[in-house]
């Protein structure tokens, strides 16, 4: 740490020279009048940043955690020169990343880049640039997350084109090219893993023409072709991956009411030279933009879906779909809070593979002068599977330091971040928690088992916390005891359980006030709880009675009932350390258990000495309304069956499988308002990809269990608090469509069913204006029982479904 924290200060004085004599030569230039000056500006921006972090999860495994620290260095330049109508941006980075404890994953990543722009003459110039990377991979590429050490590459691109307007439009005529290359890494037992068979060199060449003009934009029209030529004929496990692709695509760019920026949809398509590889063809729709939500308010939403490459066996490429939003706020000129939340979905063709990646995280600068600023900062990732053993959660917390060479804003009297107020307040909440565990162990036969289990059950707790109120920022710290009694339990050949119990948090709070009183708010912070583990097999037990620590993220909403009461509704995931459990079964017989809880609270909290003073415009609830939601949840199946066992007497299974999953989809209904009572009905429409799976592997059974889609209707029931807050219930029946992929014994069953359920459940609903309304709701979903005959055998799945999901809503 010590020689880089040196190398930083020796780049920083010299960037900082370089600065000072720019600036010189400049004012020289001025006072002795030379022409030049006045047609051509040098700019140089500078800075450094030293951070430390924390990662529960460095390998982003499922089970066997591993925790650290790392420290890393990243200083960076940019430097900007025009002249006339030329114009040259210059751009230097690098970041150096050291782990405390497992030094393997250490890096040094670099960047150069230069980018040039040139007026031919009016309504036409010229563009190019080049860029050069040293990089490295992160742990969750499903195409090398085995090696010893992380997999370097280096990266070289360039591009160049012309562009300019005509008769008012818009055009852009390209050439990008892309060469990677990824360095061999080392693995287990003195193996080299080869990653010659995935370097490439990419070709893009496309236009872009605008067709029409608007009054606040264009309309455009876009092709690509895309060339990918891999540098072996065939990859390690003979496939050809050189293929050939096209897009097309027709947008808007401009100004959408209070939005700005572009979208577009077309399709996409890519063939393969292999012929085991089909063409893969998908629809396409993009979008850049940017909402102004108040002048220190600024949100920024993305979608994009891209065909990309993978060296994955029997894969040809994986559709890559994103979507996800950042929120900007500046609560006074030194001090400003960010937070993003993303969600992509990599689907895998000619494979049954799909991931789903959610990242989100909140971040708060401080800025001590103009130059100096402190950062800190939460993140959290996960990765959801069908393929067993391919799901990991990662928490992160950022704490560090930075500077600037230009001040980001002029020091005034009176306009520095202050608290406007604090709070101190207690509560109580209950709620329901689903409890799933990630199980990874050895079997007999040389074997190994990769399953998830769960079940759900109760919570209640009290709470206790203090914030401060930065404007309609709130930031806070907030303690809780909480008591659970989820627990699941596996009974066959071996006979083993997870019961949770009391557990102890410390968290975070970050949220924004609205105008009515409402708070919105995220939650990150640590957990420790209690998890009583059984594990019997013949006769030999062992037995875990533990407190594991563990960090949480959360989500919810606070709303103002009066007197000092508000009301709370909150879900938060949380993700535990794992621990060995077996030992005294011999032979290195271990399990690996890694717990992680999906939970959903209501609450009732007192603000000491609140005063009532919000005025709120009064909403009426009645009406029809329409919209979209997003949700996260946990499906649980009673699992059970015969299993014939050729070394040890046969026995008949009973357990609980679990595993998580997202949904998305939209709704409608009517409701209508009497009082401040409400009644209404609901039917809604949705994608899915909760489910589990479990693998035996090489030999023995492979099976998962996954939800694909929903339709249903429900009944609303609630009332209206604070003149602008429904509280609900709701009750009804859901259609769902499930698929069972179950092998074994030569067997496959590829089942589809549709299965009804009854849905019960409740929660609230908040005005943002006059006529759209935010939601948070969790319901719990009972479906029938459905089985699979698998040619020897017929196993019996009774599913239940945990979900909450955040919605918003027009009211016509």
């Amino acid at each position: 740490m010590q020689v880089t924290s040196t190398v930083g200060v020796l780049v920083c004085s010299g960037l900082m020279s370089f600065a000072v004599v720019s600036a010189s030569a400049a004012d020289e230039s001025v006072r002795t009048g030379q022409s030049a000056v006045q047609t051509s500006t040098v700019k140089l921006i500078a800075g450094v940043t030293l951070t430390e972090q924390f990662t529960d999860n460095v390998f982003l495994t499922s089970n066997d955690r591993r925790s650290d620290f790392v420290t890393t260095f990243a200083p960076w330049a940019s430097l900007s020169m025009e002249s006339g109508d030329f114009k040259l941006d210059l751009e230097a980075s690098a970041e150096i990343g050291r782990y405390s404890s497992n030094s393997s994953e250490n890096y040094e990543d670099f960047a150069l880049g230069a980018e040039a722009r040139y007026r031919l003459r009016e309504g036409l110039f010229a563009f190019g640039g080049l860029d050069y990377a040293w990089d490295h991979e992160e742990r969750n590429s499903p195409d090398d997350v085995n090696g010893l050490e992380p997999t370097d590459l280096r990266e070289a691109s360039g591009f160049f084109g012309i562009g300019g307007t005509f008769d008012e439009r818009s055009f852009r005529l390209g050439v990008n090219l892309r060469d990677i290359n990824f360095d061999d890494t080392p693995a287990a037992g003195g193996a080299i893993i080869n990653n010659d068979d995935r370097d490439r060199l990419q070709t893009e060449i496309g236009g872009r023409l605008g067709v029409r003009r608007t009054a606040n934009g264009e309309v455009f029209v876009q092709g690509i072709y895309n060339q990918r030529e891999y540098d072996s004929a065939m990859d390690d496990l003979g496939f050809q991956r050189d293929s050939q692709g096209i897009q097309a695509a027709i947008g808007y760019t401009g100004r959408m009411g209070d939005l700005t920026g572009e979208v577009l949809v077309g399709a996409l398509s890519q063939s393969y030279d292999d012929a085991r590889f089909e063409t893969v063809t998908t629809p396409v729709i993009g979008a850049d933009l940017t909402w102004r939500a108040s002048p220190n308010t600024r949100v920024t939403g993305e979608i994009e879906r891209t065909i990309e490459e993978t060296t994955l066996s029997g894969a040809s490429s994986y559709i890559s779909t994103t979507a996800g939003a950042r929120i900007r706020h500046r609560v006074a000129q030194n001090m400003s809070i960010a937070s993003y939340f993303f969600l992509t979905q990599n689907d895998y063709q000619g494979v049954g593979r799909t991931d789903h990646l959610t990242e989100t995280g909140v971040g708060l600068r401080y800025y001590i002068n103009p130059k100096v600023y402190v950062d800190a900062d939460y993140a959290f990732r996960q990765r959801l599977s069908d393929v067993a053993g391919a799901e990991f959660d990662e928490h992160r917390i950022y704490l560090g330091v930075g500077a600037e060479l230009q001040p980001r804003y002029q020091e005034r009297a009176n306009s520095s971040a202050s608290a406007s107020s604090t709070e101190t307040y207690v509560g109580v909440q209950i709620g329901d928690s689903a409890l799933q565990t990630k199980l990874d162990g050895p079997r007999g036969g040389g074997g190994n088992l990769t399953a998830n289990f769960g079940d759900r059950g109760f919570v209640g707790g009290v709470f206790a916390g203090y914030r401060a109120n930065f404007g309609q920022l709130v930031l806070g710290v907030e303690a809780e005891i909480e008591t659970g009694d989820a627990e699941w339990t596996h009974v066959g050949n071996r006979n083993y359980s997870v019961k949770a119990g009391d557990s102890y948090g410390l968290s975070g709070i970050a949220g924004f006030r609205t105008k009515g009183g409402n708070l919105l708010y995220g939650r990150f912070g640590v957990t420790a709880a209690e998890f009583e583990s059984q594990y019997q097999q013949g006769g030999n037990q062992a037995a875990v009675n533990d407190r594991e620590i563990g960090f949480n993220v959360g989500l919810g909403a606070e709303f103002p009932l009066g007197g000092g009461l508000s009301g709370r509704m909150e879900y938060q995931i949380r993700a535990f350390e794992d621990y060995e459990i077996g030992a005294p079964l011999g032979g290195g017989d271990d399990d690996n258990f890694a717990n992680v809880e999906g939970v959903a609270r209501f609450g009732l909290l007192y603000v000491f000495g609140a005063e009532d003073k919000v005025d709120v415009a009064p909403v009426d609830f009645s009406g029809f309304y329409a919209g979209g939601q997003l949700g996260h949840g946990t499906l649980q199946s009673e699992n059970s069956g015969p299993r014939p066992n050729a070394a040890a007497p046969a026995f008949t299974l009973f357990t609980t499988r679990s595993g998580q999953g997202f949904t998305a989809g939209v709704l409608g209904g009517y409701g209508h308002q009497f009082g401040s009572f409400y009644i209404g009905g609901e039917a809604e429409l949705e994608l899915s990809s909760a489910g589990w799976n479990i693998e035996r592997d090489p030999v023995g059974r492979i099976y998962s269990v996954e939800k694909l889609g929903t339709v249903g209707a429900t009944l609303r029931a609630g009332y209206v608090v604070n003149e602008s807050v429904l509280i609900y219930g709701r009750a009804g029946l859901v259609r769902s469509k499930f698929n069972t992929n179950y092998q074994f014994s030569g067997n496959l069953v590829d089942q589809d069913d549709y299965l009804t359920g009854v849905r019960i459940g409740g929660g609230v609903e908040l005005s943002v204006s006059q006529q759209t309304h935010l939601r948070l709701d969790y319901t719990h979903t009972n479906y029938d029982a459905h089985q699979v005959d698998y040619g020897v055998g017929v196993d019996q799945f009774d599913t239940s479904e945990n979900l909450f999901r955040v919605g918003l809503s027009y009211q016509f």
